[in-house]
């Protein structure tokens, strides 16, 4: 068997970053092999997350990775959502730009796990916010269709760069 190329990063235009996933529906060798590489560029890439279409996969599928946590969803589904909260969100997919983002507080969610078992759980705070993010990539959208009223998403500039600039 001929070992695949490793995963590239997908950016903004590109098409599988608007269009809605196809769910998952085998849960295989394959697919755990396929996660196992998203953790790994996920961490590579500086992510909290990574969903299938950053990779250029029209798969229902996201990794996690925040904190001490690491887990898996496929075709994901929200149960319920309260609260919600504006805060700065950028996107791996969107480099170099961020914006202020409304996203709900706490959201209980459906989703399978990497062997197919079907999950219900709840995040709170930036988990909730991570895997509502990651949860819109499967159905096409990104972050900026999220913005907070009157917000924009624009070219970050780090402190160290502005006060460079300030001081020419």
């Amino acid at each position: 068997m001929k070992p695949s190329p490793p995963l590239r990063l997908v950016t903004d235009p590109a098409a599988v970053l608007h269009q809605r996933s196809r769910p998952v529906r085998i849960f295989d060798a394959n697919l755990r092999r396929l996660v196992d590489e998203m953790y790994v560029r996920c961490e590579e890439w500086s992510g909290v997350g990574l969903a299938g279409p950053q990779v250029g996969l029209n798969l229902q599928l996201a990794v996690i990775v925040y904190e001490d946590r690491k887990f898996v969803i496929c075709n994901p589904e929200l149960l319920s959502a309260s609260g919600e909260v504006d805060a700065v969100e950028g996107c791996l997919s969107l480099p170099g730009r961020a914006g202020m983002i409304r996203r709900y507080q706490q959201v209980t969610v459906r989703y399978r796990n990497v062997h197919g078992r079907g999950v219900v759980r709840s995040f709170e705070g930036w988990l909730a916010r991570i895997v509502q993010h990651e949860s819109d990539h499967l159905l096409g959208m990104l972050c900026p269709e999220r913005l907070a009223p009157g917000a924009t998403f624009q070219e970050v500039v780090d402190d160290e760069e502005a006060e460079e600039s300030e001081a020419r």
